[in-house]
């Protein structure tokens, strides 16, 4: 019994030490990291947008 309760141990300090630590360090499924993604990507399309669009006022103004 000894032993068993020993075994149980040690492969459950590997499991924390080896396969749990892989999980740790990509937090990309937690909900802030992806709403704050969103954000960004959003942000960064907003941007694009209003480049273009002042870009084609620009056209029309040199054109009139």
């Amino acid at each position: 019994m000894k032993y068993l309760l020993l075994a149980t141990a040690v492969l459950g300090l590997i499991y924390v030490v080896f396969i749990d630590s892989k999980k740790t360090p990509n937090n990309d499924g937690r909900p802030e990291v992806i709403y704050q993604r969103e954000v960004d990507k959003v942000q960064a399309i907003e941007g694009f947008l209003q480049e273009t669009v002042d870009q084609q006022r620009e056209e029309m103004d040199k054109i009139q």
